[in-house]
């Protein structure tokens, strides 16, 4: 076997910490990745008009053959970040929808799309039904595989079965008739759950930085080349996809790198932290009370407990509140800091908590080194940008 089919959506991605505007999509993203490794890679997607010059062009600097099936929209992806939920354009209920198209293959990449339900009929399929609101099974599809391999986070497991962590992966093993499904859960890495065997666990690895837009594309993409191409077992390519996910997540570069690199790295698995983390930063303005609202909600979805003094303890007069702001700093495990701009108080909390020993994390951004000067010579780490501060704080080695 020495070519891959990957079917799905190919679309404009944006975003604006840090800046992005690429045309990918979940199809793109994986037929890119792993052209340079397997000798033809098909891609089969919807193409609408005022996107087919590029779409064209930048399948052949990637060498990819392209299949394209004429669409009506172009759809896009904006994110603020690249962890925030992406307004999409046009609105899902406005995606016109196309017609679909059936491929046949050895070895195909299915990703559900927003457009179109395209079919296949293939010997290996991998399946990522790409939904976080309203996946669809496998056999929903119209498809047949003679060896079926689901990949899908632990939400989607759960929409799908009504089942959580392993109990929902176990039913969509078998009610699916896959082969194996793998279940993929953040930090925690991915599961791995085989027919008649006992599920196996692959780590999550550490990243210098984090740009996580696209990054289950890249799992799904070199999981299938290392299983289907490279023919490693199951949990060897979901390691080495897991690995792959980690360089992209440093470089957002593609394509992932080859196997003989992941066997010669030196892998350091993230071990998440957990903890209570104290949340500082201003939020007498409106943007900085977004800022403080989303990083509360992405350290709570990285498994910690934020303590956020605006949320926990509110407004008041000094002897009301800032004793209750340094006990909470005492109790906890860690702290995230946002230094932009101007403010004294986060500048003294920061300062308080390294005097007491804790595990400082920053964000600056548009901040001179000379004002950064105190927190890096004491010890915090500084990042300038925001997802990646909060994954080291995650795992925190």
């Amino acid at each position: 076997m020495n070519s891959i089919d990957v079917i799905g959506g190919v679309y404009r991605e944006r975003c604006a910490f840090p800046h992005w505007d690429e045309i990918y999509g979940s199809a793109g993203r994986a037929a890119f990745a792993i052209s340079e490794h397997v000798q033809e890679v098909r891609l089969h997607t919807v193409v609408a008009p005022e996107l087919e010059r590029n779409i064209r062009a930048i399948a052949t600097a990637w060498r990819v053959t392209l299949n394209q099936h004429l669409g009506s929209q172009a759809v896009g992806f904006d994110y603020l970040h690249c962890l925030s939920t992406p307004k999409i354009l046009p609105p899902p209920d406005l995606i016109m929808q196309c017609s679909s198209f059936h491929v046949k293959s050895e070895a195909a990449v299915l990703f559900g799309m927003m457009e179109c339900r395209p079919t296949v009929d293939a010997d290996y399929c991998f399946y990522d039904p790409q939904s976080p609101q309203a996946p669809k099974r496998f056999t929903e599809t119209g498809s047949r595989a003679k060896n079926l391999t689901i990949i899908a986070n632990s939400r989607e497991i759960e929409l799908l079965t009504g089942k959580n962590g392993d109990q929902g992966a176990e039913e969509l093993l078998r009610s699916e008739n896959a082969q194996t499904v793998i279940r993929k859960a953040g930090l925690d890495g991915a599961f791995v759950y085989e027919r008649g065997e006992q599920m196996q666990h692959v780590p999550a690895y550490e990243a210098n930085r984090v740009f996580t837009i696209g990054s289950g594309d890249v799992f799904v993409a070199a999981y299938a080349f290392a299983k289907a191409i490279e023919k490693q077992s199951s949990l060897e390519a979901a390691r080495f996809a897991s690995w792959s996910v980690a360089r992209y997540l440093e470089s957002s570069s593609l394509p992932i790198r080859p196997m003989a690199d992941f066997v010669a790295a030196t892998l350091k698995p993230v071990q998440p932290r957990g903890g209570t983390v104290y949340l500082a930063g201003p939020f007498r303005e409106l943007g900085q009370r977004v800022l403080i609202d989303e990083a509360r909600q992405i350290i709570a979805s990285l498994g910690m407990s934020p303590f956020s003094p605006v949320h926990d303890i509110g407004h008041g007069p000094a002897e009301a509140v800032v004793q209750k702001d340094l006990d909470a700093i005492k109790s906890c495990d860690a702290m995230f800091a946002i230094l932009n701009g101007s403010s004294p108080g986060t500048v003294f909390e920061v300062g308080y908590a390294v005097a007491l020993g804790k595990p400082v994390y920053c964000v600056a951004q548009n901040m001179s080194e000379n004002n950064l000067k105190l927190p890096v010579g004491s010890g915090a780490i500084v990042e300038t940008d925001f997802i990646t501060a909060l994954h080291k704080m995650a795992w925190r080695s």
